[in-house]
Formats: structure tokens, C-alpha cells, sequence
């Protein structure tokens, strides 16, 4: 700490005002990261429990859900091209988590993601491009 801020903050100790630089710093990242998930999660879809969620990339088309087991969710999203096996994925997230399904175009193309988040008592699901879009 250099000798000016202990000028200006003059009764407090030179270990206060670390301290104090210290959590308004873990503050700043906290509301960084917590502004960096509202802006996610405003272009996400909210799924309640066993509600399908339609997905379409081009020509593969498919459908997300979960179930409460637990304190898990169990999440399933199932997708197939129109003449193709269908492939299923399934995980289970505890909050915090997520599962992301990745579905590349072509080589070097940015590949199409499906990703399903569970942030507390609730399964965020963003898709890009997501059905509608």
C-alpha cells in the first residue's frame, strides 16, 4: 500500500485498508460474474421438470428435459437428422452445473451447442440457434 492512501484515509491502519482493497476487489468479480450470468441467462429458456423443450439445427431436429431425482436433475436431450439414429444425452446436474452437447457443421465451422444449466432450482437452457430463432 503506498503512503498516499494511508494519508487519505487517515485512523485506519495500513492492514485495514489492505483488507478493504482485498473485498472490494472479490466484490467487483462477484458482480462481474453475476451480471456475466444475468446476460446469459436472458437469452435462455427456462424448463420446468419433465417439459419438453423443442431444438432444431438445421436438419436435426430434437427435444430437452429433465426430471427431479433427488437433489440431482436428471436432463435428457434426444436429437436425430430426419433419417438418421436419433442420439440421446443424458447427465445429472447439481446447481451450478451444466452440460453442454456440441454439434459440429463442418470442419473449421463454428459448431451448433446446446447448452443446459442448472442454476438452483431451476434448468436454464440456451441452444443456438434455439426453435423459433
Amino acid at each position: 500500500m503506498s503512503i498516499a492512501a494511508a494519508r487519505a484515509l487517515p485512523g485506519l491502519s495500513p492492514d485495514v485498508i489492505a483488507k478493504r482493497l482485498v473485498l472490494a476487489a472479490v466484490l467487483a468479480a462477484v458482480l462481474v460474474a453475476t451480471v456475466a450470468s444475468s446476460s446469459w441467462a436472458a437469452g435462455a429458456k427456462e424448463l420446468g421438470p419433465l417439459q419438453a423443450l423443442s431444438l432444431r439445427f438445421g436438419d436435426t431436429n430434437g427435444v430437452a428435459y429433465y426430471t427431479v431425482q433427488g437433489a440431482s436433475y436428471h436432463v435428457v436431450a434426444t436429437l436425430a437428422a430426419e433419417r438418421g439414429t436419433p442420439l440421446r444425452f443424458e447427465g445429472s446436474l447439481l446447481s451450478g452445473q451444466k452440460l453442454i452437447v456440441s454439434i459440429p457443421d463442418s470442419a473449421g465451422a463454428k459448431a451448433q451447442t446446446i447448452e443446459l444449466v442448472r442454476q438452483g432450482n431451476r434448468l436454464l437452457v440456451k441452444a443456438n440457434p434455439m426453435e423459433g430463432d
